[in-house]
């Protein structure tokens, strides 16, 4: 089995992505995450789609659920969509968006996987919570469902993994812990039979608590002896 490796890129304005971009695929991504709520403005973002020899991920984050800025709903999922038609593979939308049913089918409609996303920052639910929330998200219509709770002990990572150990079995599974103390699920869970795991273009660029780099985390996965 063979690790995939999504790398989130955050840049202000669309004339920074291209060297992003290509920086990350330098790196080894798998999957490059464009993270739209850190840009001013989502003109040009197409041109990316005509660059990248790699799938991409279109996320503009609503904020309560992580978000870099606040933003109009509607417009939000507008900017979103807008991007997703211009030919990224996924687009990642929050469990917690309005009517996510149907832009979920309309993501399809345009040719787009959506990843139904739910993030937790004040710890690890139970193993049966979070069997709940992945099941919300498939009941929406995800391709791939995507849980990030966040590690407050080094024990809160056995949930992550028993998770996508079991729900890989029936849809891709993206589920880890944030923080310090998450390292080992965002590292292990892919071995679990996590769809694919994140990891940073470099330090100080980091979109998530806990994120550490591709190099990092490629030579943990040497050391075990795991396939990238």
């Amino acid at each position: 089995m063979k690790i995939q490796i999504c790398v989130p890129v955050a840049a202000k304005t669309p004339s920074e992505l291209p060297l992003l971009v290509e920086k990350a695929e330098d790196e080894g991504a798998d999957l490059i995450e464009v993270r739209l709520d850190y840009l001013k403005s989502i003109e040009g973002v197409e041109k990316i789609v005509k660059q990248a020899s790699v799938p991409l991920i279109a996320t503009n984050r609503q904020h309560g659920q992580g978000g870099y800025r606040v933003q109009n709903e509607k417009t939000r999922i507008q900017n979103l969509i807008r991007a997703a038609e211009s030919g990224f593979q996924y687009a990642d939308i929050e469990l917690t968006t309005r009517d996510l049913g149907d832009i979920n089918s309309r993501l399809k409609d345009i040719g787009v996987k959506p990843i139904v996303s739910f993030h937790e920052f004040t710890g690890t639910p139970s193993l049966p919570e979070m069997e709940k929330i992945v099941k919300a998200q498939m009941e929406v219509g995800a391709e791939v469902c995507k849980l990030a709770t966040t590690a407050n002990s080094v024990e809160d990572n056995l949930p992550c993994l028993l998770l996508s150990s079991k729900m890989c079995k029936v849809t891709k599974i993206v589920c880890f812990a944030m923080g310090e103390e998450g390292l080992t699920s965002r590292a292990l869970s892919p071995v679990f039979g996590g769809y694919f795991t994140y990891a940073s273009i470099g330090k100080g660029m980091e979109t998530a608590s806990g994120q550490i780099t591709v190099s990092e985390l490629k030579k943990l996965y040497k050391t075990l002896g795991v396939e990238v």
